[in-house]
């Protein structure tokens, strides 16, 4: 099984990434976190979410790379790459409430959308990995285990 990366590897097949987050999502988070490009930047911030993800995708590759490799600068007036420090600055201004946001509105999407589509004898069937949750027992809870469950305790 090839790892997530390389599903990546070329910019065509990150457009599987693309189409599964809806543009208008992006422009949610950043207005919903105040943090929308207002002046024209090389960098705007719907391309730094971007390049998030693909930081998170590419983590053994330096920024500038990530940047080059998914074209995410916009084009300039001399034709050369994007300054260093611009992917960091980028970054620093978008903060984490903007992917915070992004990040739960394409869980509450995507989980609810595949539930739907899933059902088992007509349940959204949700699941949890690698996560231990004790809620306590109630009365009914108890009768209707019986005396066993009580025993166990």
């Amino acid at each position: 099984m090839p790892m997530v990366r390389e599903e990546y590897a070329e910019p065509e097949s990150f457009a599987r990434l693309l189409s599964s987050i809806d543009a208008a999502w992006i422009e949610e988070a950043l207005q919903a976190t105040g943090v929308a490009s207002i002046r024209k930047r090389r960098l705007p911030a719907e391309q730094v979410v971007w390049l998030v993800l693909g930081m998170a995708l590419y983590r053994d590759w330096s920024i500038s790379r990530v940047v080059s490799h998914l074209h995410l600068a916009l084009p300039g007036d001399t034709g050369r790459g994007v300054v260093p420090s611009a992917p960091v600055q980028a970054r620093a201004r978008l903060g984490e409430e903007a992917m915070r946001w992004l990040f739960e509105h394409c869980a509450r999407s995507w989980a609810h959308r595949s539930a739907d589509q899933h059902r088992y004898r007509g349940l959204a069937l949700y699941g949890v990995d690698g996560t231990t949750l004790r809620v306590p027992d109630t009365e009914r809870d108890d009768a209707g285990r019986g005396a066993l469950a009580r025993a166990s305790r």
